[in-house]
């Protein structure tokens, strides 16, 4: 072990650290490979989690920044981490239990540019809310994504997302139902 990681390692003996240390702490171990130490110290609690140490360990492992993210209480990195390891399910449940509110369009657009199905099964999350749309469908845009999400979900076709004539810059192509109603 290097002189700093023994003298970190001296002062866990002796209880928890502050959250400047906890990320001094984590840099040496991260570069080591060694994150399965960090785990270790967060079970224990022997590390202050904060925004900063979960930017820390971001970069190395998304799921344990997430697990850093959570224990100290910084919701917009927390569904960020959901959104970008593909846990879109759990976004609408913990907003709702923090009482945060993020931007659902936005994080929309975003995962559909990652992976078009999350991103479908998402919007329909949202749309289907037990509490009513958490997302206003006409700020959906720009054509291209909501294309993208009425090939790869129905519901937003339906009762959710009219389009009634086709646009040309726009690659979403009526429905049979809304053409019949064009007439």
């Amino acid at each position: 072990l290097s002189p700093i990681l023994q003298y970190f390692g001296i002062l866990l003996e002796k209880g928890e650290h502050n959250q400047l240390e906890s990320m001094e702490l984590a840099r040496p171990v991260l570069q080591q490979g060694r994150k399965q130490l960090l785990e270790k110290w967060l079970k224990e609690n022997k590390l202050t989690c904060s925004e900063e140490l979960g930017d820390v360990v971001r970069p190395h492992d998304m799921t344990l920044a997430l697990s850093v993210y959570l224990r100290a209480n910084v919701p917009h990195k927390v569904i960020a981490c959901f959104a970008e390891t593909g846990q879109t399910e759990k976004i609408v449940l913990y907003a709702k239990k923090t009482g945060y509110t993020p931007d659902y369009v936005g994080l929309l657009q975003s995962i559909m540019r990652v992976n078009p199905e999350k991103g479908a099964e998402f919007a329909a999350q949202l749309v289907k809310d037990e509490a009513g749309p958490l997302v206003d469908v006409e700020r959906v845009r720009p054509c291209s994504f909501v294309g993208r999400v009425c090939r790869s979900l129905d519901v937003l076709g339906g009762r959710y997302l009219h389009v009634t004539k086709h646009d040309p810059t726009c690659d979403v192509v009526p429905s049979r139902g809304a053409q019949g109603q064009q007439a």
